[in-house]
């Protein structure tokens, strides 16, 4: 996924989980990107270890929040309950990129497919995606990234289609 260095992704708890995990929230201030948390995803931070990390990304402006407030949003939010498939991070990120016209940080395929499904130009990122970014800004070494994988496959329930980011940089 290209992204314009000026883009705003709206960031779903699988993906922001993934990297408040490994402590690495760090590769995300690099890339020069408005990261916007629904507080619906928010919420769903629930562990003390994950939400004090997520509170403290909030507090250093790495990560803003916001609520659903706009009736579109609210709306298109309800309409993604009826479908039963998603929770209600998921349904809040994609409410909001897809009234916004903003990139979703999602890593569940069904939400992406379900936002193609209502806008074929819809732009969903997922965590390899801002791993390769930060690739490409210098923020990690190729070999640091691929242990990434490692670890995410190995210890946090995160196997990634990716096995390695050689040659993609």
């Amino acid at each position: 996924m290209v992204l314009s260095d000026r883009a705003t992704i709206v960031l779903d708890t699988s993906v922001l989980l993934n990297f408040i995990r490994i402590d690495r929230m760090d590769l995300l201030q690099p890339l020069a990107l408005h990261l916007l948390v629904p507080e619906d995803v928010r919420e769903e931070v629930t562990r003390p270890d994950q939400r004090k990390a997520l509170e403290a990304a909030i507090s250093s402006g790495l990560l803003h929040v916001e609520s659903i407030a706009d009736r579109v949003e609210v709306a298109l939010f309800a309409d993604l309950a009826r479908i039963g498939r998603f929770g209600p991070g998921e349904r809040a990120v994609m409410a909001v990129a897809l009234t916004r016209g903003m990139a979703a940080g999602l890593q569940e395929r069904l939400a992406g497919a379900e936002m193609r499904r209502r806008d074929k130009a819809a732009r969903i990122i997922t965590t390899e995606d801002i791993v390769l970014r930060a690739i490409k800004a210098g923020g990690i070494t190729v070999p640091d990234a691929d242990w990434l994988l490692v670890e995410w496959r190995t210890h946090h329930r995160f196997a990634s289609r990716i096995k390695t980011f050689e040659g993609m940089a």
